[in-house]
């Protein structure tokens, strides 16, 4: 005998279908680039350079869709040319005349390639006690127990007090 089948139909919400994403259009990928490589400087001249209006832009532009490829678009050119370009200036600022500039490029280059300096200042170990320890017993027949450290037995002078 065969049991009946008991599962529940999907729920509407979970049948949903995904978010569309929208096509950017060519005046918009357009203006995209013309942010990024810098030929416009502002959303205004983006606009006018495509043929687009400046609200379209504007409202595109706070779109997540267009923030991602606009972001991509940013990383690609500074990973480009840009990249191409910082090499090849540090490049000659290593060759500079200025001592100090050649070696602050040289430093910097070398550091980008995982090489980096020692690091400065004093290392203190936690574990290691430092400085005196002053017995102030009475009793001078009772050996004091002092664990990790050296008992230095030293003659008190009468009379002589800095002098």
């Amino acid at each position: 005998m065969q049991q009946p089948d008991t599962t529940l139909p999907a729920t509407r919400d979970s049948a949903a279908p995904a978010k569309k994403t929208r096509r950017l259009s060519k005046k918009l990928i357009a203006a995209i680039d013309a942010l990024a490589d810098g030929k416009a400087k502002t959303q205004t001249e983006a606009a006018a350079l495509v043929g687009i209006a400046r609200e379209t832009l504007t409202r595109a532009l706070q779109r997540p869709d267009v923030q991602e490829e606009l972001r991509v678009r940013v990383e690609r050119q500074i990973k480009g040319k840009t990249l191409v370009r910082a090499a090849g200036k540090l490049d000659r600022l290593i060759d500079a005349q200025s001592e100090n500039v050649a070696f602050r490029a040289t430093e910097l280059a070398l550091g980008l390639n995982g090489f980096q300096p020692p690091q400065r200042g004093a290392v203190v170990n936690a574990s290691v006690n430092v400085g005196w320890v002053v017995d102030l017993r009475s009793d001078e027949t009772k050996p004091g127990v002092m664990q990790g450290c050296t008992i230095i037995d030293v003659e008190s002078v009468e009379g002589d007090h800095g002098q």
